[in-house]
């Protein structure tokens, strides 16, 4: 049976703009992008984290504590803001943001049910989508709209939801986590008497310069929500295990990843249910800071980006021993490649703009049988705290294109949580596969 929230539940209660503390000097003005962060379209990622009850301090009454939170965070935004200014500003064009300090949109929002009317329904991962600024997840950013929008909601129960549409124009998933540890730690250092100032590396264009190719007019990969459908399948631990250990013996691989057995038993799941099942194409996209040569440290702030993939042909190629072998040695030769001159990625992007096409796009348009893997596994999003402690939960909205799939861990364990994004169509056939039930919860 289907599970839904009505939007009349959301009211919000306020709405404002937050600026940096501090102006942006004149001599950053302009940040540059790279060529990677011009290929990509200026969607948002959205993320959202659930805390239960928020305690309260004892001078506040009920009727103000969603007013004193927001301050909070909005005073530790702003400050949060003076190292990550290019999050402030605007972008010029596709190759340069305007770092003019116009601020972070701010809404606090008031839910009329509990936190748990959401988070007790594991399968209907749209009903998480209350807690984010309407239209906003993964929709393409409106011309001179904000690069960074937040939403703090308050539920019945006395819960929060702090949730965040980041542009994917100035930062992958990695930049993300660096600005949301730095902000709740700005924010939980206003509970003490300590100060912190972040320390974001940003690396504009310096790395994937777009001096050889050239810069981007319009971005390449770009979202569409059409026809989108997100579903959330969990693979507990001791499946998982099992699954992982059946593959092992199976294909020969010696301790297959977690990504590599979920990201191909989802990959065979999706390509069996299409309607021209083959070829077809499993594509990961791959954090690639600890493979440029000197490596760059974690809080580098960008798009560092790359890719690898595996192909099939035929049916036995999308068999999961086959697969996840051909994952292994593909991964084995993106670590042998100069990530710079040789970036996959990149490649891909220069190539479909020679042939006139977008990427992951066939002769005829759009390649039904891609799809697209990001796997967050070992990100520790679950740890993000603004002073309450660790979030319940930790989700991200529906989209942003189908065909694609997001792994991250399941509550701080070794299982895994999948976003699945598909054509309707494809994922009604999808959920019907006997071997994907055997493995999830």
């Amino acid at each position: 049976m289907a599970f839904a929230l009505p939007s009349s539940l959301v009211s919000v209660f306020d709405k404002s703009f937050i600026k940096p503390s501090s102006l942006t000097p004149s001599t950053q003005r302009f940040h540059k992008l790279s060529f990677v962060d011009q290929s990509l379209s200026n969607m948002y990622i959205p993320f959202a984290f659930f805390y239960p009850k928020v305690q309260q301090r004892q001078e506040s009454k009920n009727s103000d504590e969603l007013s004193q939170i927001a301050h909070l965070l909005q005073t530790s935004l702003s400050q949060t803001l003076v190292s990550y200014y290019p999050y402030a500003g605007k972008l010029r064009d596709n190759a340069t943001v305007d770092c003019n300090d116009m601020g972070a949109e701010f809404l606090s929002v008031r839910i009329k049910c509990s936190m748990s009317e959401i988070l007790d329904h594991p399968r209907a991962a749209h009903a998480e989508g209350i807690v984010f600024p309407k239209d906003l997840p993964w929709a393409n950013n409106y011309e001179g709209g904000n690069l960074l929008v937040v939403q703090v909601s308050k539920f019945d129960c006395g819960g929060i939801a702090i949730s965040i549409c980041f542009s994917h124009k100035i930062g992958d998933g990695c930049s993300l986590l660096n600005f949301l540890n730095d902000w709740s730690s700005v924010t939980r250092d206003h509970m003490t008497t300590t100060t912190l100032i972040p320390s974001p590396r940003f690396i504009g264009d310096s790395i994937f310069s777009t001096q050889k190719y050239g810069p981007l007019i319009t971005p390449q990969i770009v979202s569409d929500l059409s026809e989108c459908v997100q579903k959330r399948f969990i693979f507990p631990t001791d499946k998982l295990d099992a699954l992982r250990a059946k593959v092992a013996v199976e294909s020969g691989v010696e301790n297959p990843t977690r990504a590599e057995v979920v990201s191909a038993l989802l990959f065979k799941c999706a390509t069996k249910a299409s309607s021209s099942m083959l070829p077809s194409k499993l594509v990961h996209f791959l954090n690639i800071r600890t493979m440029i040569k000197p490596r760059l440290p974690r809080n580098t702030i960008g798009n560092i980006l790359s890719m690898f993939s595996t192909a099939a042909t035929n049916e036995q190629d999308i068999e999961l021993p086959s697969l996840v072998r051909n994952l292994r040695k593909e991964v084995e030769v993106a670590y042998k490649k100069d990530q710079v001159e040789q970036n996959e990625l990149i490649l891909e992007v220069v190539e479909s703009i020679r042939k006139g096409k977008m990427p992951f796009e066939n002769k005829d348009g759009y390649h039904e049988n891609v799809y697209i893997c990001s796997n967050l596994c070992k990100y520790p999003y679950d740890t993000v705290d603004f002073g309450w402690g660790r979030p319940e939960s930790v989700c991200i909205a529906n989209g942003p294109f189908k065909n694609a799939f997001f792994l991250k861990d399941y509550k701080a364990g070794r299982g895994v949580e999948a976003r699945v994004m598909l054509h309707k169509q494809q994922m009604s056939e999808f959920e019907r596969n006997e071997e994907l039930f055997e493995f999830i919860a």
